[in-house]
């Protein structure tokens, strides 16, 4: 008897064959599962966590849920007249407050969270014994951010061009506001990142989590304020150059602070024993080169209008004052890793040992480079007294030059005169406490404080002279410098001033200047065996040499 036949025997074998074979979705999964290999594995896994995480699953329903509602609340409130009416922008406000908070709040403190919980754990040890890098770690908390940020996008993306269809807003200004809020998260973000790795223990971490969430706060009432108030006012104006320069400047700003910020989070998650300020110390001087070329550019622009010299003198002596602050805080203490990394040559001890680690070294290179923004500033007058005959903006009063000149120094007496302060009295507290990088900081402020507040308060208790500036004040470099652009004039106070401030300037550096003498005398040391062993093998994994192919050879 024959067997009987069932039903898979009966099968065609080419359906068999096609059933076999994986679908379209399916191929397109396995490839998207081999690029993943090729992707930083930081990002793959905080994506897969992020997205399956209960805090991003509840705020992603509630950005459509809140979408959603506003759409129906929205049309109904504007009615029958949304035919013929401009309501865009109405609908574009509510659908950007839905948008803004997931963009600015949410996404910089989880990026915060995702590194300081490994830190609180003690899981970032685990991380640091493998091959990935600082800059790859954090790379990929930032990846994760982003993929975060599009999503978000994606849901509300389709609303915002629901918006222009109803008029009353143009399409270059939802693109404008949309690419804004991008950028702005991803530099919270970052900002965030940078918090997560100032400390490792738990109670600081609270203190700075409740911090970041007061400053996420006020940048989303902050934007919102800017959109709902000054553009619903005042429509961008696309069409003027003016606009696009103050943009192409704010930029170049955004670009070289984030570049700083991501590389302090990658040098706080090095080792103790790595260089860790050298990079951070290039950073610093390639912003204040972008910050001159813009200067230099807008004096042209303006026609040697010397307007421009003050706010770049200002906004160089706030940079060098936050950048002095932090680096008084790092230890004085070299590596051996670093000694061996010391340049050799004359001219590279001469111009590179600023760039070592170290307080004093630190000191040394915020007050060279505000003294070279002075000198910028002074060829940028001689400039203007050659080529444009002395031109000069009425603002600045009959006596430009004398004006910045003397603003220019007395604003550097002081940069000299507290970071020297703040550095001395950091090394003279490391002697009875290790100290970290915020101890030099939070010296700062307190100097800043107690320079400002203590005079201030003395000057307030007295009647007569409540509204007027006095030499009680010359500790208030705020006043003082306002005393300066308000009268634009030379005024007896004035006069004190600049006699004082520079002379108390080099008492302080001639009080730090044995320590920046110790800082110079550093030398590179020798290489161990051992270490020049290692690095010889490092270097033939990299480039393996050549076979040498004998061309008399058969």
């Amino acid at each position: 008897m024959t067997a009987i036949e069932t039903p898979q025997t009966l099968a065609d074998p080419r359906e068999a064959s096609a059933a076999a074979q994986p679908s379209r979705w399916d191929r397109l999964d396995q490839l998207a599962l081999r690029a993943s290999e090729w992707l930083n594995p930081i990002l793959v896994k905080e994506t897969r966590q992020a997205l399956k995480s209960r805090q991003f699953v509840v705020t992603f329903t509630l950005v459509l849920v809140c979408s959603w509602a506003w759409s129906m609340l929205g049309v109904a409130m504007i009615g029958p007249n949304i035919y013929h009416g401009y309501h865009g922008w109405d609908m574009f406000s509510g659908y950007f407050v839905i948008l803004a908070f997931p963009l600015l709040v949410i996404v910089p403190f989880g990026a915060f969270r995702s590194l300081a919980s490994e830190r609180e754990d003690g899981t970032y040890e685990l991380l640091s014994v493998t091959t990935l890098r600082p800059r790859q770690i954090v790379s990929g908390k930032l990846g994760s951010a982003v993929v975060q940020m599009l999503v978000y996008f994606s849901a509300v993306s389709p609303c915002l061009a629901f918006t222009y269809l109803l008029k009353g807003i143009d399409f270059p200004t939802v693109i404008y506001v949309m690419v804004a809020a991008f950028l702005a998260s991803l530099g919270l973000a970052v900002a965030g990142l940078v918090v997560a790795t100032a400390t490792s223990e738990k109670h600081w971490q609270i203190v700075l989590s409740v911090l970041l969430l007061f400053g996420l706060g006020v940048c989303f009432f902050s934007s919102l304020a800017f959109v709902l108030g000054e553009l619903s006012r005042r429509p961008l104006p696309f069409q003027e150059e003016e606009f696009w320069v103050v943009n192409a400047a704010m930029l170049t700003a955004y670009g070289a602070y984030f570049v700083l910020l991501f590389c302090v989070a990658s040098a706080q998650l090095t080792f103790a024993s790595n260089n860790r300020s050298s990079l951070l110390r290039a950073v610093m001087l390639g912003q204040q080169a972008l910050f001159t070329g813009w200067m230099g550019w807008g004096l042209i622009e303006v026609e040697g209008d010397l307007t421009i010299a003050i706010p770049y003198l200002i906004f160089s002596g706030i940079h060098w004052s936050l950048m002095g602050a932090f680096m008084n805080g790092e230890s004085p203490e070299l590596s051996h890793r670093v000694k061996r990394q010391l340049p050799q040559s004359f001219l590279g001890r001469a111009f590179l040992t600023w760039f070592n680690p170290g307080p004093a070294a630190g000191y040394v290179f915020a007050v060279v480079n505000l003294a070279m923004a002075l000198v910028f500033t002074w060829i940028a007058i001689a400039a203007n007294a050659f080529i444009y005959s002395g031109r000069a903006s009425s603002l600045l009063g009959a006596t430009p030059y004398q004006v910045i000149f003397i603003f220019g120094l007395i604003e550097f007496s002081y940069l000299v005169i507290y970071l020297g302060l703040g550095r001395w009295l950091t090394a003279l507290l490391r002697r009875f406490n290790q100290g970290k990088m915020l101890l030099g900081f939070l010296i700062q402020v307190l100097l800043l404080m107690i320079g400002c507040g203590a005079p201030l308060t003395i000057h307030l208790m007295i009647a007569d002279m409540r509204n007027d500036y006095s030499l009680l004040e010359i500790t208030n470099p705020f006043w003082t410098l306002e005393e300066i652009i308000e009268h634009r004039s030379i005024t007896p106070e004035v006069t004190v001033a600049l006699f004082v401030l520079p002379l108390v300037a080099g008492v302080v550096f001639l009080v730090n200047l044995p320590s920046v003498i110790t800082a110079v005398r550093h030398v590179r040391i020798a290489k161990p065996r051992r270490v020049a062993e290692e690095d010889e093998m490092i270097e033939l994994e990299r480039n393996p040499p050549q076979p040498v192919i004998d061309p008399l050879a058969d």
